[in-house]
């Protein structure tokens, strides 16, 4: 994956004991990946600093820079301040969008990632769309290393597939899938709303399934009670891939996205169809192969929505062989080799 350096690079592993969502999942592919090359070790929080995320919090601001002395990568935003690092940017929406977020995590996080953005050896963007909002606050390297979906998506189980989404009362083929955390990026008041636009009966006939669960960093993004959504909380990587592969159409009309895991998911899993926001992330991950909309006009949405109903939908084509946790591991280990490594002092 990369030249051999003389000391190894420490891998921060604070995300480990975080439920895993989008960061914590491409953390973890990373991480697992570099960790079997001897240029490199993970350090994770121990004893004391194991007991609360608000010790974990301080143990990686305070503790992590002072035994990552041959430097260090971080790969999601539980990262510190520190001029050996390779930093992982997932977006820059807490700077941008502080109004997304609860004021305590704006508050500890925001001022965290300008000062990371001033002092790190090297950016690592999960998108070309990212690098481009990065090379405007930082002027060092950039290298876009970007998702990708995990082995349990691509996995082909001999599931019953009727039987296993006929434990939601769901049937396959007749269900529209969202799959996003409860927040106000997410968009999902605005989905519902456009869903509850449609006849009784299309909503009788297709479900809207929100699958995800909710975090207290954000601010609160309370759903309209519409008839024809059903809620599954947190579901797990297996439960996900079998939603994915028997959904009509997957929809993901974000406000924004630094990437959009959930697309290549998707694709991974089997999905057929995407109706998603016409963001340029998602045109540089998905191409022509997605029903696009204007994620704040909620009758965009209810025609996207429509048009899946309808078989109106272009067939999902997403290139996967562009989105490998090898090749972007292999990016992380290279640049970490060049900017924090010894042979990058």
């Amino acid at each position: 994956m990369g030249d051999a350096v003389t000391a190894p690079v420490v891998v921060n592993g604070a995300f480990r004991s975080q439920r895993v969502t989008g960061q914590q999942r491409y953390a973890r592919e990373i991480a697992d990946r570099l960790t079997t090359l001897g240029a490199f070790r993970e350090v994770v929080p121990t004893g004391r600093w194991a007991s609360s995320a608000s010790r974990e919090w301080l143990w990686t601001l305070t503790q992590l820079p002072r035994v990552s002395g041959s430097g260090m990568v971080s790969l999601t935003s539980r990262a510190p301040v520190s001029k050996r690092q390779v930093l992982t940017v997932h977006d820059l929406f807490v700077l941008t969008n502080p109004e997304w977020y609860s004021r305590g995590y704006v508050a500890t996080h925001a001022p965290v990632l300008r000062a990371q953005l001033g002092t790190a050896s090297a950016v690592v963007a999960v998108s070309d769309p990212i690098a481009r909002d990065v090379q405007a606050r930082f002027g060092g390297e950039i290298a876009v290393a970007p998702n990708a979906p995990s082995e349990v998506f691509t996995a082909r189980p001999q599931d019953d597939l009727e039987a296993a989404v006929a434990t939601l009362g769901l049937q396959v083929d007749s269900f529209l899938l969202c799959v996003g955390s409860l927040e106000p990026r997410k968009n999902l008041s605005r989905i519902v709303q456009a869903y509850a636009a449609l006849p009784a009966s299309a909503r009788s006939r297709y479900p809207l399934v929100l699958a995800g669960g909710s975090a207290d960093i954000y601010r609160s993004a309370d759903l309209p009670s519409v008839d024809g959504v059903v809620t599954t909380g947190y579901v797990s990587d297996d439960v996900l891939r079998m939603l994915y592969r028997a959904s009509t159409a997957v929809v993901f009309a974000s406000l924004a996205e630094g990437f959009g895991l959930p697309l290549v998911e998707a694709a991974a899993a089997g999905a057929r169809h995407l109706v998603i926001s016409d963001l340029p992330v998602f045109r540089w991950i998905c191409g022509d192969g997605a029903w696009y909309v204007n994620p704040v006009q909620e009758a965009a949405i209810t025609e996207g929505l429509r048009a899946a109903i309808d078989g109106r939908v272009p067939t999902l084509t997403v290139d996967l062989q562009r989105f490998t946790w090898e090749q972007s591991a292999a990016t992380v280990a290279q640049l970490a080799t060049r900017c924090v490594g010894e042979k990058g002092t």
